[in-house]
């Protein structure tokens, strides 16, 4: 059974999302797959929801949330491992 002291239990990544903090698991590999990817803003906004909904529940209703933050910190992302 997994703790919070495994090294090796999944990172949950905490992202605010209209105002609501949710944990999402693989946001770091999602980010660099779309940085290899090259893709143009809007582009990388569809795939990184899809990415994330593999492995995580986006509600249909909140999509439009998630996308615009995940976007946002995608940005945060890449500014800060440049």
């Amino acid at each position: 059974m997994s703790s919070c002291c495994d090294p090796n239990a999944p990172k949950i990544y905490k992202l605010n999302v209209g105002g609501i903090q949710v944990g999402l698991f693989g946001l770091e590999q999602a980010f660099l797959d779309i940085k290899d990817l090259d893709l143009a803003d809007e582009k990388a906004t569809e795939k990184l929801l899809d990415i994330v909904q593999q492995k995580n529940y986006v509600p249909e209703s909140a999509e439009r949330e998630y996308k615009r933050a995940l976007f946002a910190e995608y940005k945060r992302y890449l500014a800060k491992s440049k």
